[in-house]
């Protein structure tokens, strides 16, 4: 059971060691398989809440962005826009947040950071997540979108995010 008391954009470290019966000592680094989005809970936001928060989290600090190109011989259709919103609920934990754009080409979700830190007053520390992934089918490319309070959080989204759909 892990329990994360602060965003993070690499999977964490650990050192494993120990002593032989020979007197051997070994130790190995490792890397546990966890990414942020591990913590996530979905939250599902109408339209307008969603870009009203949007828009609040506009900046340099909240925001991360990546342009992906799709493989040469992939192409953006409906088959591949079901596969980024399954990518979306099922991988990233992010809730839908259907009927945000005007186009089928755009993909957007809300999700909770949640961590076992705690504030002043004892409660638990979250951070609201929010993720757009739009696709283009003409240059073969999608250009993913995290904005949240935490540059960190923001970094990691969109590196798991980024990961995901290169995989899909």
């Amino acid at each position: 059971l892990v329990e994360v008391m602060a965003p993070f954009d690499d999977a964490p470290a650990m050192r494993v060691s120990f002593e032989a019966e020979n007197g051997l000592r070994h130790e190995y680094p490792l890397r546990l398989p966890i990414v942020a989005t591990s913590f996530m809970e979905p939250v599902t936001l109408e339209p307008g809440a969603f870009m009203q928060r949007w828009k609040s989290l506009e900046g340099q600090d909240r925001e991360c962005q990546e342009v992906v190109k799709t493989a040469s011989n992939a192409s953006i259709d409906e088959d591949c826009m079901k596969r980024i919103r399954t990518i979306m609920t099922d991988g990233l934990k992010f809730g839908r947040c259907p009927g945000c754009d005007p186009t089928p080409w755009t993909v957007s979700g809300a999700a909770t950071f949640r961590t076992g830190a705690k504030d002043v007053n004892g409660n638990n520390i979250n951070v609201g997540c929010l993720v757009r992934v739009e696709a283009n089918p003409q240059a073969g490319a999608f250009r993913v979108t995290t904005r949240t309070l935490h540059p960190l959080c923001s970094r990691a989204v969109k590196n798991v995010a980024v990961v995901s759909i290169k995989l899909a």
